[in-house]
């Protein structure tokens, strides 16, 4: 079972809008999904709620419950890919639940002051030793420019997934309804960039666990 977790110490970077759809991409393209909803909101519980499918397991859980899930996952011996999504705010709790990862994705706004703010979670990633990669994040689609100056800003940090994601009505819909937006638009351009995003991902992980 590999484990994709989704991470940044900054609120409204879209982690749990992109865990949901990779989830969904994922098990699109054979994956066993499960996904574990570690942040006190519970946006991706709440998604699971309007989902009405059991396709995808998904479970709300605190950090100090996660070892205890993960362990009955792999125990389990069913589930390919976990996709975990994490609070906005670094604690002991995320540290823990950091240290099984795979791969961390750190979603990033192409903004000066998110790209500042990511870096405390490169730093804490570090020092737990975990593969992280950065996706461009929210990005405005006709103004390519301030994107291009936070993906070369980022890229000096650490890696950058290649596939850039929208800022797309798709993504709000597709949340609103309990879908991933490769399923209530799939030929639209959000679920383009999902599925080239996750076909990345899934490379990544392959190179860490099989």
């Amino acid at each position: 079972m590999r484990i994709l977790t989704l991470t940044t110490q900054k609120g409204g970077s879209g982690k749990s809008t992109l865990a949901a759809s990779l989830a969904v991409a994922a098990s699109q393209d054979g994956e066993v999904v499960a996904v574990l909803d570690t942040d006190q909101q519970k946006s991706l519980a709440g998604w699971a709620g309007r989902r009405g499918s059991d396709d995808l397991s998904v479970q709300a859980v605190e950090p100090s419950g996660y070892k205890a899930a993960v362990a009955k996952l792999k125990a389990e011996g069913r589930v390919t890919l976990l996709v975990v999504d994490t609070p906005g705010l670094f604690s002991a709790g995320v540290a823990l639940v950091l240290q099984d990862a795979d791969l961390c994705i750190l979603p990033v706004k192409p903004s000066i002051l998110d790209v500042e703010a990511a870096r405390p979670t490169v730093e804490q990633l570090r020092l737990l030793g975990r593969r992280f990669a950065f996706v461009m994040n929210q990005c405005n689609p006709t103004t390519q420019g301030r994107t291009l100056d936070a993906a070369t800003a980022l890229v000096s940090t650490g890696a950058l997934a290649p596939s850039m994601v929208a800022t797309r009505s798709d993504f709000l819909d597709a949340m609103t309804v309990g879908q991933g937006v490769t399923e209530i638009a799939p030929r639209g351009k959000a679920a383009v960039e999902i599925r080239l995003l996750w076909q990345w991902v899934k490379a990544q992980l392959g190179a860490t666990n099989v």
